[in-house]
């Protein structure tokens, strides 16, 4: 079947480079999946935004996450074995694995055109088909390819071969091109300058459908010789049938069901999905929106999900009073919905509704402690806990008043603000009591202090700051076209602004003045967030994710995601969390890379070893058995730290690594053969 070939996988190149985000809500995975790939029964694949992928070792029960050397969207995929296999990503990105995702190879093919499928016969022969009349061909598994003699005036949208020799393309202009010399050589056939055909699937040399746009289909059972053209009642893509009249195809992100050729689709059951893979008459695999990870064992009439959710709720605020514990808040309707409170007791990596409200609007959280903390609402209240959250106590502070952001300076000290109209209150007594300290006409979106006395507030379009606790304001305006919304300083002198219309300031006189980057940014910007002078990160409206590593005067986005991330808090440099739209939790680990230096990398591929992840041993290996000798073997950990050494070790042998913790670690082999560093996973 052509579509067990789509999939996707995510793996560290040696564990030495990898995204710092990862899902913890959603879990395993939050943004759309874009393929799945099963080639055995137990073993799959799924891909998906940011270099994400994911496998599964028992048929779809569980699955983890595989580092990639990406942080690009990763696409189509096809896997010869359980081992071997190829993956695509954004840029024309194609990346190939000989040990299940252990390890990736970037492959060059001289192209960085969109890539829209891929198809091989074995794991050394295969195709690429892209935009632009990308048609390129490998036989020595990806170390060189070639480049058909097709129209670049064209985008080739799919490839399928029905064996070494015959093979058919799609592309726009309905094209049908056809190759009977394994790809040396191809002929097109054209009749209607209107139509782009997406996908073509062949059942044996004769047989074979094509779909395009507008429900337009073609079948042919002479080989391409001659087509019969019609409409089927639905648009579909990804096509596997089982005979000339029965098939499966996708269409609107469900699996519909065809029995007279194509003519007619149904909607099987199963939907919400991308891309779907069958790995037996009546197993079939789904992935697709929001991180679904679907199994039917009906051929897709019922099916389990298997990602799971603490929330659907929407997370607009999340504060950790120390490196171990987390607080998030949100909402599951809009204006006066249902309020509910999330915490964590590991650093961000699983949390638990502990609290909910029904009448309740929640917009901001902060703890003063582990136990000790506040929620402003919508209504004007604040709710306090001094339990962990395990109960909350409520006060009127403003009837009917917005608020919009709270924030403490010490376990008595504290500040308030809110909207319609602009409110800044000030509690000195833990919350027992808060008083008016600024009021406007203007809405006030955030506020920010460094200690009792030094803060600032965001108006529309300009700052406010006090030098002495809020009792006198110094009005500084910005002269930007959209709105404010958050206000973040790291000392006396270096703070940062964000809003709408992509508005970025800094200032690195304590708000004297104001340089604007707004030109950085096509979206709005919603939370800003900095861990020291030259690192700092910011979330925007439709998933954008910034992060920049020279005080913002560039920014990388990591995104877009499909899920807005509404706030971010960083317990260190290194970890840091973001919430947002429905549930969505991402965190961000550091992982220092080991420097080139330290630990060389030599292609040579002289050592094997596996297995890999392992409990308890592993074994080395000399992968050609002509050579002998001793090493040196060296277990290193992420941070580039030598735990261990084995001196003069004879080859092959097998070394114990159960005394060392669950984690990710590089081995180094160093002979007289060679150099090489190895990934190694060691779980429990």
């Amino acid at each position: 079947m052509k579509k067990l070939a789509l999939s996707i996988l995510f793996v560290a190149l040696a564990l030495l480079c990898y995204p710092q985000w990862e899902w913890r809500n959603p879990y395993p995975f939050g943004d759309h999946f874009n393929n799945i790939c099963f080639p055995d029964e137990n073993t799959g694949y799924v891909t998906g935004a940011r270099g994400g992928m994911l496998k599964t070792l028992d048929a779809g029960l569980t699955w983890d996450f595989i580092k990639t050397p990406t942080e690009v969207n990763l696409g189509f995929l096809w896997f010869a074995d359980a081992q071997t296999g190829y993956v695509t990503g954004d840029g024309g990105l194609i990346m190939k694995t000989t040990n299940g995702g252990s390890a990736w190879q970037i492959l060059e093919t001289g192209s960085q055109e969109r890539i829209n499928d891929i198809f091989f016969l074995n794991e050394d022969f295969g195709f690429i088909a892209g935009n632009k009349g990308q048609l390129l061909r490998t036989t020595d598994g990806g170390q060189t390819w070639q480049r058909a003699n097709v129209d670049r005036n064209y985008n080739v949208f799919s490839v399928y071969f029905v064996n070494n020799n015959v093979g058919y393309a799609t592309a726009s202009m309905r094209t049908v091109y056809k190759t009977v010399d394994g790809g040396d050589t191809w002929t097109s056939t054209s009749d209607d300058p209107y139509l782009n055909l997406f996908d073509v699937y062949f059942l044996d040399e004769q047989i074979g459908f094509v779909s395009g746009e507008s429900n337009f289909m073609m079948k042919t059972t002479n080989g391409g010789n001659s087509w019969i053209h019609f409409h089927s009642n639905r648009p579909v893509r990804q096509m596997q049938f089982i005979n000339s009249l029965n098939g499966y195809a996708l269409s609107f992100e469900e699996l519909v069901k065809t029995t007279d050729g194509g003519i007619t689709w149904i909607p099987v059951g199963m939907g919400g999905i991308r891309d779907f893979a069958f790995t037996n008459s009546n197993t079939v695999h789904g992935a697709g929106t929001y991180g679904a990870l679907l199994k039917s064992e009906d051929a897709g009439v019922t099916s389990e999900n298997y990602t799971t959710s603490v929330t659907e709720a929407d997370l607009v605020d999340v504060h950790f009073p120390n490196d171990i514990t987390g607080y998030a808040v949100g909402n599951y309707g809009p204006g006066m919905g249902y309020g509910i409170v999330l915490k964590t007791e590991d650093a961000g990596d699983n949390w638990a509704v502990i609290f909910d409200d029904f009448s309740k609007w929640f917009k901001s959280v902060f703890f003063t402690s582990s136990t000790t903390g506040y929620i402003a609402s919508g209504d004007g209240k604040v709710l306090k806990t001094s339990d962990g959250g395990l109960s909350w106590n409520e006060q009127v502070v403003s009837e009917g008043l917005e608020l919009t952001k709270i924030t403490f300076v010490n376990e008595n000290t504290g500040f308030i603000v809110g909207e319609r109209p602009g409110t800044l209150l000030k509690t000195i007594d833990a919350g027992a009591s808060w008083n008016s300290v600024y009021s406007g006409s203007r809405a006030l979106r955030g506020v920010y202090f460094l200690d009792e006395n030094i803060g600032y507030a965001i108006l529309s379009t300009a700052v406010l700051k006090t030098t002495n606790g809020g009792a006198d304001w110094v009005e500084t305006q910005l002269g930007n076209e959209g709105i404010l919304l958050d206000v973040f300083f790291l000392n006396e002198n270096v703070g940062f602004v964000c809003g709408f219309m992509g508005d970025f300031y800094k200032t690195t006189d304590g708000g004297e003045t104001w340089i604007n980057h707004s030109d950085l940014f096509p979206t709005s910007l919603i939370n800003v967030f900095f861990t020291d002078e030259n690192n700092g990160y910011m979330s925007g409206d439709g998933g954008n994710f910034y992060e920049t590593s020279d005080g913002g005067i560039s920014w990388k986005n990591l995104g877009p995601s499909l899920l807005t991330f509404n706030y971010l808090w960083f317990t260190d440099k290194g970890t840091g969390i973001a919430v947002g739209r429905n549930g969505s939790i991402f965190k961000r680990t550091q992982r220092d890379p080991v420097s080139a230096s330290l630990l060389p990398f030599v292609n040579s591929d002289v050592y094997s070893v596996f297995p890999n992840p392992t409990d308890k041993v592993v074994h080395v290996i000399l992968q050609k058995p002509d050579l002998a000798g001793s090493a040196i073997i060296s277990l290193i950990s992420s941070n580039g730290k030598k735990l261990y050494e084995w001196k003069n070790m004879s080859l092959p042998l097998q070394l114990d690594v159960s005394a060392f913790p669950a984690g990710f670690y590089l081995m180094q082999i160093v002979s007289a053969h060679a150099v090489e560093t190895k990934p190694l996973v060691i779980g429990r």
